[in-house]
């Protein structure tokens, strides 16, 4: 979809007889509305136009490479309150909708105190929910960058190496693939510290007989991959087998279900009750997924009660975990496709418990 089809989605969806404007200044959705990442800089978008209000950083390069906004320099007399007080007179605009999820209160106490209009927030985040076919294909290839790291991953890991090791190898070799940088920080959980969720890397030694989590993704063109695999050095603890085949089993189940039409919260349940059937259900606390794209998280929550319906075109994890306080912990992760029929995996490595 070009850039001028999503700004005329949001002017659909977000203006009416009440808001006259949105102001857009998270960096995903200038991104995703302007092709401008940055942390600096807003989008002013009117039901007649749109701006972009950039500082002298950026000026030029907006400039040559995009003719769909109205191009504001500020620096100097030229503030951002004196710009928008502009629009504001120009197009006699009453109340402008703005991130509040995205803007610091003081940054919005500013607003409201030197722009003489009202503000009120409002969400964007549906508008990136369903992926356009380009992106789709940019998130396939950090996919393949990520099961291309996990193979090398797997001839690199070894007992007597640190957790912080192993995380150093990814990062490089993520970049040497062609990636912008790791999607966030990367999750290398060894031994009982495999009960830890969100276990960081740490200068703990791999042992032989423990199993490690490896959660990692890579930013390619501005878009995330994120994949979970376990895997075991060693044999390790029955139990530990049971909990990997208990979480496996849960986790493609749950993409053999979801298709659209089904809610978000109906595909979590569906996964947790399995789990629960086990005899794991207290085990499992974070949500089944997220959805996936310029943020690694981003909308919609595969989340419990969540009354959101799945839609072809989506991008969600499915991620499935058992933590066992002082045992250690199992979590498998997919990236997928929300399809016409059902869904398609983004990710494709293994998910058999590999023992090396």
């Amino acid at each position: 979809m070009k850039l001028s089809k999503r700004i005329e989605a949001v002017r659909q969806r977000f203006l009416d007889k009440e808001t006259d404007a949105v102001l857009v200044n998270s960096p995903h959705n200038k991104f995703y509305l302007g092709g401008l990442f940055s942390s600096s800089g807003y989008l002013l978008i009117t039901k007649a136009n749109q701006y972009m209000l950039v500082d002298g950083r950026y000026y030029e390069e907006v400039q040559q490479n995009n003719k769909l906004f109205q191009v504001e320099l500020l620096g100097g007399p030229n503030t951002l309150a004196e710009r928008l007080n502009s629009v504001v007179a120009a197009e006699g605009l009453k109340q402008i909708g703005f991130e509040g999820r995205e803007l610091s209160y003081d940054a919005y106490r500013s607003l409201q105190e030197r722009i003489r209009c009202r503000f009120y927030s409002l969400d964007l985040a549906k508008i990136r929910s369903i992926k356009e076919t380009a992106e789709i294909e940019t998130i396939q290839t950090a996919c393949t960058m990520a099961d291309a790291a996990f193979r090398h991953i797997l001839g690199y890991i070894e007992a007597g190496m640190s957790e912080k090791t192993v995380e150093n190898e990814l990062v490089r070799f993520l970049k040497e693939q062609g990636g912008q940088k790791d999607a966030f920080d990367s999750i290398v959980a060894s031994g009982v510290r495999g009960a830890l969720p969100h276990g960081k890397a740490t200068d703990k030694i791999i042992q032989k007989g423990e199993l490690v989590t490896l959660d990692f993704g890579v930013i390619y063109q501005h878009y995330c991959s994120d994949i979970t695999r376990t895997l075991a050095v060693g044999r390790c603890p029955e139990e530990l087998v049971r909990v990997y085949a208990a979480v496996k089993a849960a986790g493609e189940a749950a993409m053999e279900r979801a298709k659209p039409g089904l809610t978000l919260g109906e595909l979590d349940s569906f996964a947790r009750n399995l789990i629960r059937e086990n005899g794991y259900g207290d085990y499992f606390g974070h949500n089944l997924g997220h959805g996936l794209g310029i943020q690694v998280h981003e909308y919609p929550a595969v989340a419990p009660g969540n009354a959101q319906r799945l839609e072809e075109g989506m991008v969600i994890t499915i991620e499935p975990g058992i933590y066992l306080p002082q045992v250690g912990g199992v979590r498998i992760e997919e990236d997928v496709l929300i399809t016409r029929g059902g869904c398609r995996p983004l990710t494709r490595s293994s998910r058999d418990l590999i023992v090396i």
